[in-house]
C-alpha cells in the first residue's frame, strides 16, 4: 500500500520567503495522515524553512522525509540556520524513522545542527547522508552523534533501532574511523552500512571492521567499495566474516586493492567461515585478485555461497579465457540461478608485479600486523581525546576549511596520523 505522500521532487523551485512557499504549505495542510514528504531538488531559504517547519511539526504521522539537494546556491550561513529550524520541527514527530539528507553541501560549517539532531532523534532507523562534503572532522561529529543516539534510544526504551547508515562520498578517511567504530559498536542492531568512496585506507578499514563491526551480528549489507584494503584489510575482514554469516546478503568491496594475497585471504575466509545461506551479491571487481584467489572463491562458492546470485570479478588479474571462469559459470548453470559479471577489463600480472607482491607479503607478515595494531591503539586514544576536545569548540569559531576543502587545524593534523 502506497504511503500518503507530499512531493515537490525535482521541481527546481527557489523558495526564499514565506509567501513563496505559501501555496505549497496550503497543499500540505490539506493532506490528512501524511506519511512521506519529498522536497528534494529545490532550494529553500531561512524564511521559507520557518514556514515549512511550522507546517511539518503538525504532521505527527510522518514516517519518511526526503530532504536531499535542498540548498543549492544558498550562502554558507543560511544552511545551518535552515537546518536548525527544520530539525526542531522534526524532533516533534514521533514516528519519523527515515531521513534522507544526501547531496547537501554541509561540510564542517553546517554539521553542528545536524549532529545535535541526530543525537536526539530517537525514532531514527534509516539515515541517508551521501555526498555531503563532511571530511574527517565533520564525519567524526556525525558518527559520535549516532553513538549518543544509541544511548538515548536505550534510555527511552525505543522500539526503533538504528538499522541503516549510508554515508558514502564524504571523505571520511582514516581520521574518522575511531568515531565510526564507536558508532557501530554502540548500534549493534545495524543491518545496512554503506561507506563507499571515502578515502579510507587499510589501517582505518582494519579498525572499522575489527572494533566497530565485529559484533554486528545482524549485518545484512556492507558496501566499502572504492576504499583501500590491501592484505591488512583482507585479514581484518577474514576475522569478522564468521560473525555475519547467518544474515549477510550483500558484500561490496570492489575497487579496494585487496592484492593477490588479499584475494587468497578472503577466498580462504569464505571457505572456512561456514555457510552463508543468504549471501546473494559479492562485489570484488578491480582488486588484483589472481587465479589462486579465484580458485579459493570457486571452492567457497561450491561449499558455502549456496544462495549467491551475482559474483563480480571484472578487472582482476586472470583471463576471461581461463578454465576457472567456465567452472564458475557451470556452477551457476547447475543451480539454475546466479551470474558472473562481464569480464571485459581483466589485467595480466607481469613478472615485476609478481616480485612486488612477494615483497609485500614479506613486509605484511602477521608479526608486523600485530605491532601495527599496538601502535594504532595508542594513536586511537589520542584521536578520541582530540575528537572530544573539538566537539567542545563554540559554533562561532572560524571555519577551518581551506579553498581545497581540506581541514588544516590542529585536529586535522592529529587525525592525519592514520591518513597514510
Amino acid at each position: 500500500m502506497a504511503l500518503v505522500t507530499f512531493s515537490l521532487e525535482n521541481r527546481s523551485l527557489k523558495l526564499d520567503s514565506a509567501s513563496d512557499i505559501a501555496p505549497y504549505i496550503e497543499q500540505l495542510h490539506k493532506l490528512d495522515g501524511l506519511e512521506a514528504i519529498d522536497l528534494s531538488g529545490n532550494t529553500f531559504g531561512v524564511d521559507a524553512c520557518t514556514a515549512l517547519a511550522e507546517a511539518l511539526k503538525t504532521k505527527k504521522s510522518l514516517k519518511e522525509a526526503k530532504l536531499a539537494d535542498m540548498f543549492t546556491g544558498r550562502l554558507k550561513d543560511e544552511i545551518p540556520a535552515c537546518l536548525s529550524i527544520l530539525f526542531r520541527a522534526l524532533l516533534e514527530l514521533p514516528d519519523l524513522h527515515t531521513i534522507d539528507l544526501s547531496d547537501n553541501a554541509f561540510g564542517l560549517s553546517a554539521v553542528d545542527p545536524l549532529a545535535d539532531f541526530l543525537s536526539k532523534h530517537i525514532p531514527l532507523q534509516h539515515l541517508y547522508l551521501a555526498n555531503n562534503g563532511f571530511g574527517p572532522i565533520a564525519g567524526s561529529k556525525v558518527a559520535l552523534a549516532l553513538k549518543l543516539l544509541a544511548t538515548a534510544k536505550k534510555e527511552a526504551k525505543s522500539k526503533y533501532s538504528l538499522e541503516t547508515v549510508i554515508c558514502g562520498r564524504n571523505r571520511l578517511e582514516n581520521g574518522s574511523m575511531e568515531a565510526w567504530s564507536a558508532c557501530f559498536a554502540a548500534n549493534t542492531d545495524i543491518k545496512e552500512i554503506r561507506l563507499y568512496q571515502n578515502g579510507i585506507r587499510q589501517e582505518g578499514i582494519r579498525h572499522l571492521l575489527t572494533t566497530g563491526l565485529f559484533n554486528s551480528k545482524k549485518l545484512q549489507k556492507l558496501d566499502l567499495q572504492d576504499n583501500t584494503f590491501t592484505v591488512m584489510g583482507a585479514l581484518a575482514l577474514a576475522k569478522v566474516l564468521p560473525n555475519w554469516s547467518d544474515e549477510l546478503v550483500e558484500l561490496g568491496i570492489g575497487d579496494c586493492l585487496l592484492s593477490s594475497r588479499g584475494g587468497e585471504v578472503l577466498g580462504k575466509a569464505l571457505l572456512e567461515a561456514g555457510k552463508f545461506p543468504n549471501l546473494k551479491v559479492l562485489r570484488l571487481q578491480y582488486n588484483e585478485i589472481d587465479l589462486n584467489g579465484v580458485q579459493l572463491l570457486k571452492e567457497a562458492l561450491v561449499a558455502n555461497l549456496v544462495a549467491l546470485e551475482r559474483l563480480e570479478l571484472n578487472g582482476n588479474k586472470f583471463s576471461e579465457d581461463d578454465s576457472i571462469v567456465t567452472e564458475i559459470l557451470d556452477i551457476f548453470d547447475g543451480r539454475g540461478f546466479g551470474e558472473l559479471d562481464n569480464l571485459s577489463d581483466m589485467e595480466e600480472e607481469s613478472e615485476a608485479e609478481e616480485e612486488d607482491e612477494e615483497d609485500e607479503e614479506e613486509e605484511e607478515s602477521e608479526e608486523e600486523l600485530e605491532r601495527e595494531e599496538t601502535e594504532e591503539r595508542e594513536e586511537i586514544e589520542e584521536l578520541a581525546e582530540a575528537i572530544e576536545k573539538y566537539a567542545e569548540v563554540e559554533n562561532n569559531e572560524e571555519d577551518p576549511v581551506d579553498e581545497d576543502g581540506r581541514e588544516d587545524d590542529e585536529f586535522a593534523v592529529k587525525v592525519g596520523k592514520l591518513s597514510v
